[in-house]
């Protein structure tokens, strides 16, 4: 699978997940955990997060901390046996990789405590970046209990990526561990990779479809999104029923597209087998608002349509990420779903519901020269 960490691509295994920093303030833990223990009721994942996982991230997590990858091989039953910090160091581009490298080491030792043995420098096995290893063992606290630090430290495209952990005495675990969080580290990749390319056109794949979605078929061969980084313009033709074409500026401030989102969302807030999850694709800006989407897919259809090895051919950085319910997809980007209220669950159908029989009851009344509030003379009095 993959977790995005801002400008960041990384494929793991299913046994790690990804937590920003910030998941306190996202309430995102709940997507970030998704594919750990399928089989578990929300109140059980819910109690097994709260027991095990949070006092882990709020020790782990610090200043300077982009996001924590935790291993769960026992799912939700049981603390992590690891949980690896990820933080991130900019460099100019202009730099070789091992000596951006050596500046990160240089400018953050990173070890706290007495160091009780040479740091031991080593090449991450099976990196193709060139990324490095280091192991230091460090004596903590008054009675100098020994630890043992290290650090990955991974240079992708002008920025050093730094995965730090630590273990305690005894180190039996350590050579377990080490080839697992090696793979981590050899799963990091630039999610800007063609981001010098002039122009690109990039255009859907057409799932297979019954003879009831032939419509949707027709408008997804016409649909495309056109990158022209000489002129900064993003061209976007919708697949919606009405094939629209509109014109955006490329950028990484507001109004300007900076991103692409793969959001997924239920169509109503009632999650019900009979109302799968649905999927959109939306163009954002810097701020995070959406500047143009496509049309409600079915989710099944995400990965043909827009896999996202295609989407970051365009060079812009593509996230993926789940919504509890339309009106949380507005909030984080707004735009993303305008008409939230009317697909905010059984409650609020209930109410638009009873708006509409209102509405219907006033303008009969009105139409047939009866109206309801006629009859009501008596009750007040009249």
């Amino acid at each position: 699978m993959r977790s995005f960490p801002p400008g960041l691509v990384v494929e793991h295994p299913d046994s790690w997940a990804y937590l920003p920093a910030d998941w306190e303030q996202q309430g995102s833990w709940r997507e970030a955990i998704r594919h750990i223990d399928r089989f578990a009721t929300a109140r059980a994942r819910a109690r097994g997060f709260t027991r095990w996982w949070v006092p882990l991230l709020r020790d782990t997590v610090d200043v300077g901390c982009v996001g924590v990858f935790l291993r769960a091989p026992y799912g939700l039953l049981d603390r992590p046996p690891a949980a690896v910090r990820l933080s991130r160091h900019e460099h100019d581009r202009a730099l070789p990789s091992a000596q951006a490298i050596d500046e990160v080491l240089r400018d953050h030792p990173g070890s706290d405590g007495v160091q009780l043995a040479p740091p031991r420098i080593e090449p991450v096995p099976g990196s193709r970046l060139g990324g490095v290893r280091l192991r230091q063992q460090v004596g903590v606290g008054r009675r100098r209990k020994v630890q043992e630090h290290v650090r990955w430290l991974v240079p992708v495209t002008g920025v050093v990526w730094v995965l730090s952990t630590s273990f305690t005495d005894p180190f039996e675990d350590v050579d377990g561990l080490l080839p697992e969080i090696d793979a981590l580290a050899n799963g990091m990749r630039d999610p800007m990779r063609n981001a010098d390319v002039p122009f690109v056109v990039l255009r859907p794949g057409v799932p297979e479809m019954n003879a009831g979605s032939r419509y949707v078929a027709r408008n997804v061969e016409n649909c495309s999104l056109a990158i022209d980084r000489q002129n900064s313009q993003v061209t976007w033709v919708d697949d919606a029923f009405r094939q629209g074409c509109v014109q955006l500026p490329l950028g990484p401030g507001s109004g300007e597209v900076a991103g692409l989102l793969r959001a997924t969302f239920p169509p109503i807030k009632a999650a019900h087998p009979r109302y799968p999850d649905v999927w959109r694709l939306m163009l954002v800006d810097g701020d995070g608002h959406v500047l143009a989407r496509s049309a409600p897919q079915r989710l099944q259809w995400r990965d043909t349509m827009w896999p996202v090895e295609s989407l970051e051919t365009s060079g812009l950085p593509v996230h993926d990420r789940r919504f509890r319910s339309t009106r949380h997809m507005q909030k984080a980007h707004p735009g993303a779903a305008p008409l939230w209220m009317f697909t905010g669950g059984i409650p609020m159908m209930l109410f638009w519901a009873l708006v509409a029989h209102v509405l219907l009851l006033v303008v009969g009344g009105l139409v047939t020269g009866d109206p309801i509030w006629s009859d009501w003379s008596g009750f007040f009095g009249r």
